[in-house]
């Protein structure tokens, strides 16, 4: 064996290891001339050796050369293929990767080229990988070794093209079925798209994709397809949803949360540059927009989301999640914007504590509890279950023969101001606030409505009288 032959041989490796790294990086016009480089020297290194009077070559090593041909050509037809179909329309078979004869130990590489199998994620398949390692080890010659490990690199190669061929189909799948869930197109003509619909759009196109590979959230789907008025089976479904990490609509709902906490730390910090109150309805509106925005892709996965009673559990199960980590200084902002209604109810409660502790029935107690229990709260659903039973509690009087009938508005209104007062909770206000702002718009007119309104109108009673 030369030393010109040694140098080819190594000049072959080489162009076929570039070969794969430009695959890799996507760069199939660099990688096409690599392949063709080598092939060149290859028929360059077989044609000198056949017309020697003296062949270096031994049949083994024409047989290792022939093989990296015809794994050069096999990955060259799978880059002319993806440029488009063979003209005729004929259909080549790929040759077989692997050896079709054994080396042995007189073909020596004397040099260490890099290996193929650098920034590969071998992780995926360890059986593959534990197969070729096998392999490598029982191999006869470095020029085979080098062999088993080009086959082992363009085999996780093809396995990473066709994965993320298949990622960008099923991409492209869901954002289309999206696109007609939302009628983006056709509200694109008709002037009435909006920012919160393309954030629809992407949201429910990557849950759709989670989702394919979800066998225990396909599960749940189709459970509640089959019973959709069974609560235990909807709450597990939203549950799964809304507290799984990897699920996009939660993560969603992460970034979400940290972008109003950045807010409200703004607004606070900025108090004196900007009106606070307008501060507060712009956080109202940005998280009242990222509570529907979750709420219709909920609905969009899954349809039977969208029964009445469903529709409302989606919505507890949202706020549930969403404002328990964004109420703490949602209050926080309140109280700073209504400070000076948490000084008068302050002073009021100094005033006046000692001579309504003297004389309490025992509804106004427990109401006094359940108004301490109130501020322990986060989401508004609960929060205004709660007001209702203060009220209910309130406005219910008890006779010695055991009936008991409802009292009117002005009765009740002293007995709230009397349990505001016993309760020793001046910062109640920011809570009564927070309701308000974020009650959900099918409890405005009912009894939770009422109730927060009492709550409000005791509050304004105690500051400004």
């Amino acid at each position: 064996m030369t030393k010109l032959e040694s140098t080819v041989k190594k000049d072959i490796i080489r162009g076929l290891n570039s070969a794969i790294d430009s695959e890799k990086s996507d760069d199939d016009n660099k990688a096409y001339c690599f392949y063709i480089e080598s092939l060149s020297l290859i028929a360059e290194v077989l044609k000198k050796d056949s017309v020697s009077e003296d062949s270096t070559l031994t049949l083994r090593d024409k047989w290792n050369l022939i093989e990296f041909a015809k794994q050069s050509l096999s990955r060259v037809s799978i880059l002319l293929r993806k440029e488009g179909p063979i003209p005729d329309g004929r259909v080549v078979d790929n040759p077989p990767l692997s050896p079709s004869a054994p080396a042995d130990s007189n073909f020596q590489i004397n040099s260490s080229p890099v290996s193929p199998l650098r920034d590969c994620d071998l992780s995926e398949d360890p059986i593959m990988m534990a197969r070729y390692q096998r392999r490598i080890e029982l191999a006869a010659s470095a020029l085979e070794k080098q062999n088993i490990e080009l086959e082992m690199a363009r085999q996780f190669v093809e396995k990473a093209a066709i994965s993320r061929n298949r990622l960008v189909r099923a991409t492209a799948w869901a954002m289309h079925h999206a696109h007609k869930k939302f009628q983006i197109q056709e509200k694109l003509h008709g002037g009435r798209l909006r920012e919160s619909d393309l954030r629809k759009q992407q949201l429910y196109a990557v849950s759709l994709q989670f989702g394919e590979g979800n066998v225990w959230l396909t599960q749940l789907h189709q459970d509640l397809a089959l019973y959709p008025n069974h609560e235990k089976i909807a709450r597990e479904l939203l549950d799964n949803v809304l507290t799984d990490s990897s699920h996009p609509i939660k993560a969603t709902i992460d970034s979400m949360q940290d972008k109003v906490n950045s807010m409200i730390t703004n607004a606070m910090i900025n108090e004196k540059c900007e009106p606070q109150p307008q501060l507060f309805d712009a956080i109202c509106k940005v998280i009242q927009e990222d509570i529907g925005v979750v709420h219709d892709v909920l609905k969009a996965l899954f349809e039977s989301l969208k029964t009445e009673r469903n529709s409302i559990i989606t919505s507890e199960a949202i706020h549930h999640v969403y404002f328990s980590q964004v109420k703490p200084a949602l209050i926080s902002l309140i109280r700073m914007i209504h400070k000076d209604v948490v000084e008068g109810l302050k002073t009021r409660i100094e005033d006046e504590y000692e001579e309504s502790k003297a004389d309490i029935s025992e509804e106004c107690k427990e109401a006094v509890t359940k108004l301490h229990y109130l501020t322990t709260l986060h989401n508004p659903y609960d929060m205004l279950d709660c007001t209702v039973h203060i009220i209910k509690l309130l406005a219910t009087s008890k006779f010695d023969k055991g009936h008991c009938t409802s009292i009117g508005a002005d009765d009740l209104l002293p007995r709230l101001c009397q349990v505001l007062i016993s309760s020793c909770l001046p910062t109640v206000c920011a809570e009564a606030y927070f309701m308000e702002a974020f009650m959900p718009s099918e409890k405005a007119l009912g009894e939770e409505g009422y109730a927060v309104t009492m709550l409000q109108s005791a509050i304004a009673h105690l500051t400004m009288s």
